[in-house]
């Protein structure tokens, strides 16, 4: 997601374009990402954008 971009919540990830849940094949690191950016839903009390405690970890 651009930041910017007028939404209630935003989640950013420190990724390469297209990557956003992390590099391909890696479940468990986009099971993580997408539980963290799911619990945006409940933990922030006001719209705003966070960007995640993330790496990327993968090629390139």
């Amino acid at each position: 997601m651009e930041r910017g971009v007028q939404a209630p919540r935003v989640a950013f990830v420190p990724f390469p374009y297209n990557y956003p849940m992390g590099p391909p094949g890696d479940g468990e690191r986009h099971k993580d990402v997408a539980l963290a950016a799911l619990a945006l839903l409940y933990g922030l009390d006001r719209p705003g954008e966070l960007d995640l405690p993330f790496e990327w970890g993968g090629p390139g």
